[in-house]
């Protein structure tokens, strides 16, 4: 398989999509698992503050981009492994 710098984007950023996808559903998860509340996404609503609605969002947020540069970190590592060096636009 012939690597490329625009396969490595592209995979990346559907991998790290993904693991942000599943991060923010295990979030949502763990909050109304420990509150018994829906996870509060809308400020405007009448059942959360809007405290709570910016400490999720901002939890939500922080473990996303972690997860994505976890998983393009991963990535990086195993591409260069196949192909030997990182793809020109990363070094």
């Amino acid at each position: 398989m012939k690597l490329s710098e625009n396969k490595f984007t592209i995979l990346s950023a559907a991998l790290s999509l993904g693991v942000a996808a599943l991060a923010k559903a295990a979030i949502d998860n763990r909050y109304e698992a420990v509150t018994g509340d829906p996870a509060p996404k809308n400020p405007e609503t009448d059942q959360a503050s809007f405290g709570k609605v910016v400490l999720y969002t901002a939890i939500t947020a922080a473990v996303g981009i972690s997860a994505k540069l976890l998983v393009r970190k991963f990535f990086t590592k195993k591409w260069k492994e196949m192909d030997g060096q990182v793809p020109k636009h990363l070094r």
